[in-house]
């Protein structure tokens, strides 16, 4: 009997034993399997590093205060932190507020212009606000206008209809005392009401007269860096990378493959792109959820971009499930990058479908202080002529030496006009920006050089 105890005590301690070492067999799990592990389990949320609203933040703020009126694409008031804090006060308060859903516009205001409609989810679920009545009401955010005569007011347009907001909870003294005291002969001016033939501009058109120009910029990643390329392969296939096949093409674009699944490329300009087909699926995120993977993974992969914001959200379909396409664009100068439609270049686009990112290219260039030097403040056409070196006359069918884009019928249609930097992106190796005059019409735009008024493209 002693013996048989003996013997069950001995077994019990090896299996205890067993139980021991098999934990720490798994605790220490090589790490390209521990990592896919990791990949398929459905964490909880984690809120990124970066700054939200400086993510999410308008293009422009628009300011109209008496007979001032400027266009002011930096933040050097903080106006937008500033405001968040007056969108969470008024929808926090939503139900207990006077709201009107067809408002009339203020007579004096700064109007914070989104790229395009935000939908209101990226608002109100990063505040933590549990309200349907504001998702059914708003829906998306385009505007936030800030009335500089009613400090209990906000106004929201969403894309069909300026709602606006009045609460004992909203208090925007703050905002508009800094707008009353600013000093705008520092600024942009503007001028309205001017004529072209018989056709009047709807819209203020600035007066500028001078720009830096050209700009010189560097790719962000340099092809021909050895080392660097290959550690952003290495943080990207982590312990696979081992296993990962490498090629250069002629043209120098180098290629990075992990059996079929997951392939980065990264060309000869700086252009980085990837795709991974090896994906599980196990949900189907909301907005808000799709929109903080993609954050957390832009800063552990290279960072998020300087002076970088979200310029659209678009749905996607993979594989046959539901995603989101996040697009990302940058300033320089204080200035939008635009980019060359030929090459269909974006700055920063991150496909994510479930709490995966699917797709993510990446074309950044950034301004070369190395060449300050050689970027002059140099005159540039003002805007209204400009215009009208583009407008088409009667004998346009005949004479087509030169191409003038713009009609008489079209004048009035004028939704905007703005300087920005153009990035050709299409001239291997070119490393400037163009300064150009935009000029929006309904839906298309049109991109002059800025220098000759001669049209580079129209989208």
């Amino acid at each position: 009997m002693v013996r048989q105890r003996i013997k069950n005590l001995i077994l019990l301690l090896l299996v205890i034993v067993c139980i021991y070492l098999s934990s720490n067999v798994w605790m220490q799990l090589p790490e390209f399997i521990s990592y896919n592990l990791k990949d398929d389990i459905d964490s909880e949320e984690e809120i990124p590093e970066t700054y939200f609203w400086d993510v999410v933040k308008p293009l422009k703020n628009i300011i109209k205060y008496k007979d001032n009126y400027t266009v002011v694409y930096s933040d050097e008031h903080d106006f937008w932190s500033k405001t968040v804090y007056v969108i969470y006060d008024a929808l926090e308060d939503f139900d207990n507020s006077n709201i009107s859903d067809s408002a009339a516009f203020p007579l004096n205001y700064i109007k914070f212009d989104f790229v395009s409609s935000i939908p209101i989810e990226l608002f109100v679920e990063h505040m933590e606000i549990d309200d349907l009545t504001i998702k059914e009401s708003i829906n998306n955010i385009k505007n936030v206008i800030i009335d500089l005569d009613n400090n209990n007011t906000l106004y929201i347009y969403n894309g069909e209809n300026t709602i606006k907001i009045e609460s004992d909870n909203i208090n925007t003294n703050e905002i508009s005392a800094i707008v009353k005291e600013m000093d705008y002969d520092k600024y942009t001016k503007y001028s309205f009401k001017e004529k072209i033939g018989e056709k009047t501009l709807r819209i203020p058109v600035p007066l500028e007269q001078t720009a830096l120009n050209p700009v010189f910029v560097q790719s962000e990643l340099d092809v021909f860096d050895t080392e660097a390329i290959n550690k952003i392969a290495k943080d990207y296939f982590k312990s696979n990378y081992e296993y990962v096949r490498k090629s250069v093409e002629v043209s120098g674009k180098l290629i990075y493959m992990f059996r079929t699944e997951k392939v980065l490329k990264i060309n000869e300009e700086g252009l980085l792109d990837f795709y991974d087909a090896n994906i599980d699926i196990y949900n189907e995120n909301g907005v808000y959820e799709s929109f903080i993977t993609a954050l957390n993974f832009t800063e552990d992969f290279l960072g998020f971009p300087e002076y970088g914001y979200l310029s659209n959200i678009e749905n996607i379909q993979y594989e046959g499930n539901y995603g989101y396409r996040f697009i990302f664009s940058y300033k320089i100068l204080d200035r939008p990058i635009l980019f060359s439609k030929v090459r269909e270049n974006t700055a920063l686009q991150i496909d994510v479908v479930g709490n995966k990112v699917v797709s993510y290219q990446r074309f950044i260039r950034n301004k070369d202080d190395t060449q300050m030097n050689k970027m002059n403040e140099i005159s540039i056409l003002p805007a209204i002529e400009v215009i009208r070196a583009n407008l088409a006359g009667d004998d346009y069918e005949e004479n087509m030496e030169e191409l003038k884009p713009l009609k008489g019928d079209m004048i009035e249609n004028i939704s905007n006009i703005y300087l920005s930097y153009f990035d050709l992106s299409r001239i291997t190796k070119e490393q400037v920006l163009r300064v150009v005059w935009v000029i929006e019409i309904n839906e298309k735009s049109y991109i002059f050089n800025a220098i000759t008024g001669r049209l580079i493209e129209e989208w």
